[in-house]
């Protein structure tokens, strides 16, 4: 008699037990479950330093800059052909005792392999170097205030959001020179940027 009114007892006990279980075991398993893959990153934006016109007026100044970059107007798996659609950047060449300027354009990139790719970039862009007809010596002799930019990068993937872009960067015044009867040669930046996707 004593076993048999145990018996709804001990089945009492066992159900919230093993309820209780059920609820660990599926927190456990899903919290050990696979993780979704992330979705496409849309933006980019990048920050770095590094030094202006290596070898020429300006040379070895510190130069800071900054990007932001569209995602591509066709999102395309295949890797060859998205090289071939752009990214619209934005973004700015700030040196601290020198030459400075903001450039809008396009980027277009390559992946070398899942962790390294290539850029190149072409954009307009608007300067506040020195113009006239009298230079100092430390400084460049642009010519005009406007002109393109172009650059090229390396870059390296350090995880879904981050990477480690190096770039050259050249600030083109061609058809400048006329205007002053100076060279009319604009800076070359060298430097790296770390970029967030989002």
């Amino acid at each position: 008699m004593v076993r048999v009114a145990l018996l709804p007892l001990a089945v009492c006990l066992a159900i919230p037990a093993a309820s209780a279980q059920t609820r660990s075991l599926s927190g456990s398993v899903s919290s050990y479950a696979p993780a979704t893959e992330a979705p496409a990153p849309a933006w980019e934006a990048r920050i770095g330093a590094g030094l202006a016109n290596p070898g020429g007026r300006e040379s070895g100044l510190p130069n800071l800059s900054a990007d932001l970059l569209s995602p591509r107007i066709v999102p395309l798996s295949d890797r060859i052909a998205a090289a071939f659609i752009p990214r619209f950047n934005l973004g700015a060449s700030v040196n601290l005792n020198g030459t400075r300027y903001a450039y809008a354009g396009a980027t277009w990139s390559f992946d070398v392999t899942r962790d390294i790719f290539v850029e190149a970039s072409l954009a307009a862009a608007l300067n506040d170097g020195k113009t006239g007809p009298i230079v100092p010596e430390n400084r460049l002799a642009l010519g005009c205030n406007t002109g393109t930019r172009e650059a090229a990068a390396l870059g390296f993937r350090l995880s879904d959001r981050w990477s480690l872009v190096t770039t050259l960067e050249h600030f083109s015044t061609v058809g400048c020179s006329d205007k002053t009867g100076s060279t009319g040669r604009g800076p070359a930046n060298i430097g790296a940027r770390l970029g967030y996707t989002f």
